[in-house]
């Protein structure tokens, strides 16, 4: 997931025009000043993005934990797909399963549309 961030950042600093940076330093900017006020607001789409699926790839996470630890010791690593799985394979509880998976589902809907509502351009 890092790697795919890192991707994301590094295509999005290759696309601002480096004369923006040239102008802000005859400005008499510094280099944290061109990064907060030009790199931050013009990285607002790959953040967005990176954010957005960051958070999907953390609510939607079983595979790895499944494998490695089974939600153990105890019930340390459980997260939501392992919670789901155990009530619909392991207690037989298939409709609490199926509502708990609706709600998985809406929760990242709804963090995901936030997270576009704040990184949307402002004019």
């Amino acid at each position: 997931m890092a790697g795919l961030c890192m991707v994301l950042f590094l295509s999005g600093t290759q696309r601002i025009d480096q004369e923006i940076y040239e102008a802000a330093r005859m400005d008499g900017a510094g280099p944290v000043r061109e990064f907060w006020s030009i790199t931050v607001p013009l990285l607002r789409p790959e953040m967005a993005v990176a954010l957005s699926i960051t958070v999907i790839a953390a609510l939607s996470s079983f595979d790895l934990i499944y494998i490695t630890t089974g939600g153990g010791p105890g019930n340390s690593t459980v997260v939501p797909g392992i919670l789901i799985y155990r009530l619909a394979f392991g207690g037989g509880a298939v409709g609490l399963a199926s509502a708990l998976a609706v709600v998985l589902t809406l929760v990242i809907s709804v963090a995901v549309v936030l997270i576009n509502h704040l990184a949307r351009e402002r004019s």
